[in-house]
């Protein structure tokens, strides 16, 4: 550019070198604003083609009594559409089981109770007593004690359509359905007669009475819907598949949603701003099953009696690009940063790690949110124990168990390589 201004310097017409100069000007002038504009452009594509899908797929969950339930509530749904349902009891088939000696499932409780007391709740495999009143006579009875799977069957579930979807999993915190217990009847001391009508069922639960919450209803963001695609597939250039276009302008293009299907299925999955693509062998149009995960808004947010609890994690760029590419942390304050990132750390301060021997015991502090993901790659026997310590800002509070294991869960799928485990100190 300076080499150009001297050249016009050597033109001995003053007019012509005015002009000229004008001219050049104006040439550069717009070629520098049209080149900056462009680098905007291309900066502002970079970071939308890193797209922060994670903030249309945090996960918020609760736990509500029965007769509290709102359905028309646009947020939180039940985690089990039957839970909003007052219980029944088929009588036929308990009659029958307690006559082939086996187990009827009769209802779920919820323990509010710190970890440590749920785990020894479930553990001490209790035959506990009871009453089954119906509507001729009181029936004593007994019952049995298990660990409710069936809410984390729907987290594995939902684990496999991330993968299937093509959007990276990150450890779901929901606590309360960790601490949901199924009873059993085992056994009754007289014959309950074909006619009789269940009224009533009480269980005398001793020293855990206390903790016990009757037809309590576990909430998730998250809700079914079918979708069916814009006109006909159209077969892709392969001649193999077929491409599905599935509109989700009406359902809102704010939230985030997974195709619910089998991977044998679906090729792929691509979210777009207001449809989803899915590239499958199946040739004919249907009825997708979708999960609309509802995005939070905080001037809709309602008052629960129990904390409202999620794994939303602060904004950021380097959020933003990290979510997309797993990355090696080595230092503590890398881990400190992560960790305080999540919303729910609010409780917990994170203090130390140290690195140490497995140790297979009972009296560990935390258990593993992830536990339905298997590592099929490495070996069990040769991991070391990477061990976090944290300090609790309400000690009393009966969640920091589990909020402790939610940390320490989504730190074990950055370090494979370590059996992690939290501490409270």
């Amino acid at each position: 550019m300076n080499r150009i201004y001297e050249k016009l310097n050597e033109i001995n017409d003053l007019n012509e070198r005015v002009l000229l100069k004008k001219i050049m000007n104006s040439v550069f002038t717009s070629l520098e604003q049209y080149s900056e504009e462009r680098f905007n452009d291309l900066e502002e594509r970079v970071f939308d083609e890193i797209q922060y899908l994670e903030e249309k797929y945090n996960v918020y969950s609760t736990i509500i009594d029965r007769k509290h339930l709102d359905v028309t509530n646009e947020f939180l749904f039940p985690m089990i559409e039957e839970d909003s349902e007052e219980k029944t009891y088929d009588l036929k088939t308990i009659i029958d089981n307690l006559n082939n000696n086996l187990y009827s499932k009769i209802f779920n409780v919820f323990l509010k109770c710190d970890y440590g007391m749920f785990k020894k709740f479930i553990s001490e495999n209790l035959e506990i007593t009871g009453t089954i009143e119906t509507n001729k006579k009181i029936h004593k009875a007994y019952f049995k004690v298990k660990e409710n799977t069936e809410y984390k069957e729907k987290i594995s579930t939902l684990y496999k359509s991330f993968i299937n979807n093509n959007v990276m999993w990150k450890t779901v915190n929901m606590p309360y359905i960790n601490k949901i217990a199924q009873i059993y009847l085992t056994k009754c001391e007289d014959q309950i007669d074909k006619e009789e009508e269940i009224i009533k069922i009480h269980i005398d639960f001793g020293d855990y009475n206390k903790y016990i919450k009757y037809d309590m209803v576990p909430l998730w963001n998250i809700k079914e819907i079918k979708l069916k695609c814009t006109g006909f597939p159209a077969a892709c250039v392969d001649k193999v598949n077929y491409e599905h276009d599935i509109s989700i302008q009406k359902e809102g293009m704010n939230h985030g949603y997974l195709i619910n299907s089998n991977k044998e299925c679906i090729d792929y999955v691509t979210i777009k701003k207001d449809y989803i693509k899915i590239i499958s062998k199946i040739s004919h149009s249907f009825l997708w099953t979708v999960y609309k995960i509802v995005n939070y808004k905080e001037e809709n947010n309602l008052k629960y009696e129990y904390e409202l609890m999620s794994n939303y994690k602060n904004v950021n760029f380097s959020n933003r690009f990290l979510f997309n590419n797993r990355y090696i942390i080595k230092t503590k304050s890398e881990i400190a940063k992560l960790i305080n990132s999540f919303q729910v750390s609010k409780h917990l301060e994170f203090r130390d790690l140290k690195i140490e021997e497995v140790k297979y015991d009972l009296g560990k502090e935390t258990y593993d949110f992830n536990d339905f993901i298997i590592d099929e790659i490495r070996e069990d026997n040769i991991k070391k124990s990477l061990v976090l310590y944290f300090e609790a800002k309400d000690k009393d509070y009966y969640l920091n168990n589990d909020i402790l294991s939610f940390l320490t869960s989504e730190i074990q799928l950055i370090y494979p390589e370590y059996k992690c485990e939290g501490r409270l100190i």
